[in-house]
């Protein structure tokens, strides 16, 4: 806060005219201030604009999802990058291990032994899917709603 210039009273920038103590006639001129200017604007640097938050989009997830959930891209696109890459991992040993159970089940010629993991695979990714397009109050990595 500015001071008087004549009594030293402590007066607002609003009583600039007369001096509500000692009835000084201006009594800042002259005078020193020891306030801040903090209303200068701030400038948003490119680099904090990539920052900014992205829309995440329930159809997005569910398409992600349908076409290549197994690789996780749908929890990638999430932002959840850990269950995205736990998801990639489980799906790869799930397939695998589907594979050479049906193997030993049928027989290591027969085709559906190969294509049968992959399909069971594809369906719980749908199913996921089907989950994230459905449910309405499911939070992104950021922790804003999908719409």
């Amino acid at each position: 806060m500015p001071y008087c210039k004549n009594c030293g009273a402590r007066i607002t920038k609003f009583e600039k005219d007369i001096c509500p103590i000692c009835g000084q006639k201006k009594p800042l001129e002259g005078a020193t201030s020891d306030t801040v200017e903090i209303t200068t604007e701030l400038k948003i640097h490119d680099k904090d604009r990539k920052e900014q938050y992205k829309a995440h989009f329930r159809f997005d997830t569910f398409l992600l999802f349908l076409f290549i959930g197994f690789t996780g891209a749908g929890f990638f696109y999430l932002n959840f990058k850990k269950r995205g890459l736990i998801w990639l991992l489980c799906n790869l040993a799930v397939i695998g291990g589907l594979i050479g159970l049906f193997i030993a089940l049928l027989s290591p010629t027969s085709w559906i032994s190969y294509v049968a993991p992959f399909a069971v695979a594809y369906l719980v990714n749908i199913g996921v899917g089907i989950y994230y397009l459905c449910k309405s109050d499911i939070k992104d990595g950021n922790g804003e709603f999908i719409h």
